[in-house]
């Protein structure tokens, strides 16, 4: 029995040195810390980094119902800076930024559960103040009505908004552009942003391609006033006079028509429009759980 116990000592005594040894490496601060990265569903194939914490935010009080995307308009160590929030004038913030680089990162400044300030003054359907209800995107770009998105980075846009759609159920007519809810205000991410690829691939809404085109051949052109109303009925806030109107229409067509943004309501942008509503905000396409 005695020989027993001292057996067992013995193996305690090792294993606690062998414990202390390892913990006493680990904890060594010649081994620099593991990358902190928040991993997504293994599906996606996506990584997401922890960036700089952002003081742009709040805590949330409404669910999230809308994807916002943006482009920055700077490069990516003065975006960082100023989507800290640091500068009381001028507390933003975003959820995530897409970087520019060869092979683009997703890095996270804000979670989820909190609402960012990158919408500022907006509308969309029945809301206002979009920050409470919205995930905000960030794109590196300097100017996304110049500079083309590079390949790479659409990709990992998808794979972003993919997997925040899915947790969230967004809609595909609230994945909308800055310039979407921020009419004359805003003109990001711009007309080079890829929505008619991301839609193909599921990402926001676009009008059923034999559909538009039957409605093209007709050759009808809408009202001021009535495309004023289909402008509001799919989501857009526009002001009662021709100027607003106007401005209404380019954010439109900066979405959904880049190759003309005008302001000039015309046979194609007629045609999108009306395909648009018919497809995702008339009542028999409506689904029973629509959020705006």
């Amino acid at each position: 029995m005695i020989a027993s116990i001292r057996s067992y000592c013995s193996q305690i005594m090792v294993l606690t040195a062998f414990l202390s040894l390892f913990t006493g490496c680990a904890s060594s601060p010649e081994i620099p810390p593991a990358k902190s990265v928040i991993e997504e569903p293994v599906f996606t194939g996506l990584r997401i980094e922890q960036g700089p914490t952002s003081l742009g935010c709040e805590p949330r009080r409404h669910p999230v119902s809308i994807l916002v995307l943006h482009h920055t308009a700077g490069s990516l160590p003065s975006s960082l800076e100023i989507l800290q929030g640091k500068d009381p004038k001028r507390p933003v913030g975003v959820h995530y930024v897409v970087t520019d680089e060869a092979k683009p990162r997703v890095i996270r400044m804000v979670p989820e559960n909190l609402a960012a300030y990158h919408a500022g003054k907006s509308a969309w359907g029945k809301l206002e103040g979009l920050n409470q209800h919205s995930i905000g995107i960030e794109v590196i770009n300097y100017d996304g009505n110049v500079y083309p998105y590079s390949d790479a980075q659409a990709d990992i846009i998808f794979a972003l908004c993919a997997e925040i759609i899915r947790r969230h159920d967004i809609k595909p007519w609230n994945v909308v552009a800055h310039s979407d809810i921020a009419v004359g205000r805003k003109v990001d991410p711009g007309s080079k942003f890829p929505w008619a690829k991301l839609a193909k691939l599921g990402i926001g809404a676009a009008p059923l391609p034999d559909e538009l085109k039957e409605r093209i051949a007709r050759g009808r052109v809408a009202t001021p006033a009535h495309f004023r109303q289909l402008l509001k009925d799919y989501g857009y806030a526009v002001g009662p006079d021709e100027p607003a109107l106007k401005l209404a229409t380019e954010a439109f067509q900066r979405h959904f028509r880049p190759s003309k943004v005008d302001g000039v309501i015309d046979v194609e942008s007629t045609a999108i429009l009306e395909c648009l509503v018919r497809r995702y905000r008339s009542a028999p396409y409506r689904p029973a759980d629509l959020r705006l």
